[in-house]
């Protein structure tokens, strides 16, 4: 393959144009930084295309705001690491040690042994997908610390990695608590501001001040086979602002990409001003935890970014999922690259891994692994050895050693599927890697699925980062 070293925007646009159709997105952004080979200089480009919503079919513009998500999380981090950088913060102090009022009642290891550290890579074990809302006044996020602790653990202390929200929404009070300001208040004064970023914002009452995204859902029951599915605008416009650290962030893509180019200039903004120290931004990029036991498509994490299997090519990179909307982001650090898909609809992220992976294939960056589904046929001894319910909090799934392929899962109701929520029965394939796929309904791509024992007869389920325990075997 020919290596190009950039795009015209003419080709970018065309690109976001065909994928908006393709997938039956509103509306998006698409955004690409490559190096000009003229000292630390990069260069952004963003190109935008179809409405902001349905209801109003408004275009989108170059300075839409579009929720990112949990993107969210590394602004999150990059506020604790600064804190790192001043002395103010340890990585290896307990979450305790800097609030004392912490506590996970039924993990008394994570209570008192809790590092900031296992807050950044996932590997807390505390609830990751509780969503209460709390109210909106400035001790939200304290509330919702205390709201964690009657939650059982999800996993031990340490591991395995188990994505969780939750971690963040800690991470972000103990912000709010060293800062003495709010966290929305600490991602403005110690980011956004001095880094010249006039378009990211975290309140409702401040981005509907700009033209700003409006989520899109599936309209259909979530069992039902069709790609692309129909939608409709969300009934919910934001999450709870007691999540905000975790998720509640909403930038234009020129901002965001600005913010990501940070990681590619040591720690400074594009305008000049460091944000972070060089030290810190390598930590952040560099693996605090090796994930592949989960998996091909991602080899770990860092301290809030994570790693994808990029093969030969190191990358860097997160994905956001808000009330139907969707981003990604993929950096690629060695060629000083960067890839960014703001969209509004739950589809944006299969839109956003096929716009990255066409455009990275276009550059000469590589591919991306991916799960490859077997043909082979799961015999009972095999299936067996994963059979039974699993249960973590608002999500339920069960293995049975039938069906097509030899092991067949049945998926409860998704809260977050709101009224086309169903029961979802599906085979599940063997991988040429060694691991486990569903497909699920809409989706081109599958998903995959890994079980780990353990050690203790137990086995775990893992699937979209998270780990779910089998609380009953077959």
């Amino acid at each position: 393959m020919v290596r190009r070293y950039s795009i015209e925007d003419r080709e970018l646009k065309d690109l976001l144009v065909a994928a908006i159709k393709d997938f039956a997105v509103p509306g998006a952004q698409l955004g690409l930084l490559t190096d000009t080979g003229e000292g630390e200089s990069i260069r952004a480009q963003t190109v935008c295309a179809g409405s902001i919503s349905t209801y109003t079919g408004y275009r989108v513009q170059p300075d839409t705001l579009f929720q990112i998500g949990s993107i969210s999380k590394i602004w999150t981090t990059v506020l604790a690491m600064q804190l790192v950088d001043e002395g103010l913060l340890d990585l290896d102090a307990t979450v305790k040690e800097v609030l004392p009022e912490f506590a996970i009642h039924m993990a008394p290891d994570i209570t008192f042994n809790c590092t900031v550290r296992h807050l950044m890579n996932h590997t807390s074990g505390i609830e990751g997908d509780a969503f209460p809302d709390l109210g909106r006044d400035d001790d939200c996020v304290a509330r919702y610390v205390r709201y964690l602790a009657d939650f059982p653990p999800r996993t031990p202390l340490g591991g395995p990695l188990s994505y969780s929200n939750g971690a963040f929404v800690i991470l972000g009070r103990i912000i709010e608590k060293l800062r003495g300001v709010t966290w929305d208040t600490a991602l403005r004064r110690y980011i956004a501001k001095p880094a010249g970023l006039d378009h990211v914002w975290t309140l409702p009452e401040d981005v509907l001040r700009f033209s700003s995204a409006l989520g899109h859902i599936r309209a259909v029951n979530a069992g039902q086979r069709l790609f692309p599915a129909p939608i409709e605008p969300s009934g919910v416009w934001q999450l709870p602002r007691c999540t905000g650290p975790c998720g509640s962030v909403s930038a234009s893509m020129k901002d965001l990409l600005s913010f990501v180019s940070i990681f590619l200039n040591h720690g400074v903004a594009p305008n000049g001003v460091r944000l972070l120290s060089d030290r810190s931004c390598s930590m952040m990029i560099r693996q605090s935890v090796d994930i592949r036991a989960q998996g091909v498509e991602n080899l770990g994490w860092g301290l809030g970014w994570q790693l994808p299997n990029w093969g030969d090519t190191p990358a860097f990179g997160h994905g956001g999922a808000t009330e139907g909307q969707r981003a990604a982001v993929v950096v690629f650090p060695e060629r000083r690259c960067a890839i960014g898909v703001l969209t509004n609809a739950y589809s944006g992220s299969a839109m956003a891994a096929s716009l990255t992976a066409d455009i990275a294939g276009r550059l000469g960056l590589g591919e991306h692994r991916t799960a490859t589904v077997d043909n082979r046929h799961i015999d009972e001894h095999e299936a067996g050895r994963v059979c039974g319910s699993y249960r973590r909090f608002n999500t339920e799934f069960s293995f049975a050693a039938q069906g097509p392929t030899g092991l067949q899962a049945v998926f409860e109701p998704d809260p977050d599927d709101g009224p086309y929520a169903a029961r979802i029965t599906l085979p599940v394939y063997p991988t040429a890697e060694g691991y486990y796929a569903v497909q699920f309904p809409g989706d081109r791509g599958v998903t995959e699925l890994a079980f780990l024992p353990t050690g203790e007869g137990g086995m775990y389920a893992a699937m979209d980062h998270r780990i779910t325990p089998r609380v009953e075997a077959a």
